[in-house]
């Protein structure tokens, strides 16, 4: 006679819920973290404890952070920052016609001081501004603004140039 298979086996197993300690690792700390940390967790967390079942040896782990020290962190942030030569070139002229771009083949520089001015005729306000990211799309986002109602809080021309309007 054949017998089937028992259930005995099917039963999943829990996993264990494993603490990480990671001190940052640095050669000049002559201490042994490692020891001193469980030595730690022995006379606060004795078997007596309400959370030794939690905070034990077999439950926390200990392994050293693999992280890159501060200095090489700052240099490399400093690096990064320093090193922006790709940021500094003007990019190409994009306009479909080029004879009728507006800043005569500039117009994708960044951080360019510009000059608006609305004529009038008691008195003339100008506005001046850094475009940002390019002078292109910031005159584009002026020219937007201006033309329709919408989008008349988008830029301080446009609230000028709208104020004017409606005075008359």
């Amino acid at each position: 006679t054949e017998s089937t298979p028992s259930p005995q086996n099917t039963r999943t197993k829990r996993r264990r819920a494993i603490i990480w300690f990671n001190p940052p690792f640095s050669e000049n700390v002559t201490t042994k973290i490692g020891k001193e940390f469980f030595k730690i967790l022995e006379k606060h967390f004795p078997k007596r404890h309400k959370f030794h079942k939690i905070l034990n040896r077999n439950n926390v782990k200990l392994s050293y952070s693999c992280t890159p020290n501060i200095g090489s962190m700052i240099k490399s942030h400093n690096r990064k920052t320093l090193d922006r030569t790709e940021e500094t070139q003007t990019l190409p002229c994009n306009c479909r016609n080029k004879e009728q771009c507006p800043l005569d083949g500039q117009c994708r520089a960044k951080a360019v001081v510009y000059q608006a001015t609305i004529s009038d005729t008691t008195d003339s306000p100008s506005h001046t501004g850094i475009p940002e990211p390019e002078a292109k799309k910031r005159a584009s986002k002026h020219k937007n603004s201006t033309k329709h109602r919408e989008h008349e809080q988008d830029t301080e021309l446009s609230k000028k140039f709208r104020e004017m309007k409606d005075q008359g």
